[in-house]
């Protein structure tokens, strides 16, 4: 076992279910900050949740991020376009699990 950061993905105040090309945008953004972690052997596992598309406040996905601090973690978050726009508001915690975890695909 070993700590982690698990970062739950709250909808924000800026969320929306609209398609507008600014969403879209944010999107492309929290997507490339998701490959932009992942190359960097900093984000260990992360994927949306099932809700329903009316809940803003919906926990909407999550992380867990291999960092060594909290200020390591707010800082890979600050790159999230998606995030600072508010369209998610993340929620930060450690976690232990097991050590070397990871998934099929994993960036190399």
């Amino acid at each position: 076992m070993r700590s982690y950061f698990l970062v739950l993905l709250r909808r924000g105040p800026a969320w929306s279910p609209e398609k507008t090309e600014e969403t879209k945008r944010l999107g492309a953004g929290h997507m490339a900050n998701i490959e932009a972690m992942a190359k960097a052997k900093k984000l260990v596992l992360a994927g949306p949740t099932d809700v329903p598309v009316d809940d803003r406040t919906a926990i909407a996905g999550i992380f867990i991020i291999d960092a060594k601090d909290r200020a390591e973690v707010d800082a890979l978050l600050a790159g999230d376009p998606a995030i600072v726009a508010g369209r998610f508001e993340p929620v930060v915690m450690p976690w232990y699990g097991p050590a070397g975890i990871t998934y099929a695909g994993a960036a190399q």
